[in-house]
């Protein structure tokens, strides 16, 4: 701006010394204009709202989020132009907009406006992703310009929202269970578990009723444990997914992501299918969500919303192998009790962990191996 002063104040001093009215009619029009920027420039974006609200945090497949994009000009000047730049994470999509792609930054949802004093305005948009995982939008790069289209300020606001892509999920055929307990068949509806047959204690789990809660143990070990009882009949069910889709160390393989994508497309399906059965299942794998452990694990549950959270692990799994996948068979056993059915789904050869697998149904479980893949047939065979 100062060069731009120091001109105008020359061109008017000019003027009126060599009696050219013309030049100073210029240097105080252009001084004029500086003054208005100057005062536009000076306040900034304080007093200026921006607000993006999502409808939820997670979004199945091929459906759509609703989003809301608020701007409040709480100033008692106008703004000639707002202009609002939303970095999008790839993947991201909106129904109603374009992204726009620069050098700098990938895709930017933008969105420009023009404002009256307090004037407060909502956009509504429909956003997705194309593929599952984890998505942002944010932050946000504000600009606003003065009465005569010139940028008077800028500033980035670091305002993140973050919603998941839970993986397509298909129908399935149905996973017939064995209904055993005693050498007895039971029948196809019943209790999970009997209450006059207690069992024991288990850690809490989230969706559990406090009802069950043990008072004394939580007390004593400082955290909340569950009263756990004997099965009327078998209907646990632990699904373990091997990340895995070729031999070798887990940390050095040529994934190819299409391939671990079908898994979780796999295993999304036959999640839907226990919930809508309402059978007690969990989940495991050896991959990386972002948490510090390498376990990505969803304990054994009945309580509402289960499926919705081996959904939201299953979008945020990494497509990478985190150990290897009979370590994980190892920490299942410990896990599980007897009678459980354990859900292994590979893509691989599963002739190298089949001791894992023996050990599993020695200490009572029921192994089931779903093979994926071009060779699923020779495999599971």
């Amino acid at each position: 701006m100062a060069p731009r002063v120091f001109a105008a104040v020359i061109l008017v001093l000019l003027g009126s010394l060599l009696a050219v009215p013309i030049a100073i009619l210029l240097g105080t029009v252009a001084l004029l204009l500086e003054l208005v920027h100057y005062a536009w420039a000076r306040t900034g974006l304080t007093g200026v709202r921006y607000r993006r609200m999502l409808g939820a945090r997670h979004v199945a497949f091929g459906d759509e989020l609703a989003l809301s994009i608020e701007v409040w000009n709480r100033r008692r000047l106008p703004l000639a132009w707002l202009r609002a730049d939303d970095d999008a994470s790839p993947g991201v999509e909106v129904r109603e907009r374009d992204l726009v792609t620069d050098e700098a930054k990938p895709a930017v949802l933008r969105n420009a406006w023009t404002l009256r004093p307090y004037e407060r305005v909502v956009r509504r948009f429909h956003v997705t992703g194309d593929r599952r995982g984890v998505h942002t939008l944010g932050p946000v790069e504000l600009s606003i310009g003065d009465p005569f289209a010139r940028r008077a300020a800028i500033e980035e606001r670091e305002d993140v929202d973050t919603f998941l892509v839970w993986p397509r999920t298909i129908p399935t055929t149905e996973l017939a269970s064995i209904d055993r307990w005693g050498d007895l068949d039971r029948a196809r509806r019943g209790l999970v578990e009997d209450p006059s047959r207690f069992a024991g204690v288990r850690p809490y789990a989230p969706g559990d009723p406090v009802r069950r809660v043990h008072a004394r143990t939580s007390a004593r070990l400082d955290h909340p444990m569950l009263k756990r009882f004997e099965p009327s009949r078998d209907r646990e069910v632990l699904v373990a997914l091997d990340v895995q889709t070729s031999e070798g160390p887990a940390w050095d393989l040529g994934l190819t992501d299409d391939e671990v994508e079908a898994l979780y497309v796999v295993a999304a399906s036959l999640v839907r299918q226990l919930a809508r059965r309402r059978t007690a299942f969990g989940f495991m794998a050896a991959g990386y969500t972002g948490a510090e452990s390498r376990i990505a694990q969803v304990p054994l549950s009945t309580a509402p919303g289960q499926a919705e959270r081996v959904l939201d692990l299953l979008a945020r799994l990494s497509v990478h192998a985190s150990m290897p996948f009979e370590r994980l068979l190892s920490v299942a056993a410990r896990d599980t009790r007897p009678g459980s059915t354990i859900i292994v789904l590979t893509a691989r050869d599963p002739r190298p962990f089949t001791p894992a697998l023996r050990r599993l149904e020695r200490r009572g479980g029921h192994v089931v191996i779903v093979a994926c893949g071009r060779e699923s047939a020779d495999r599971a065979a």
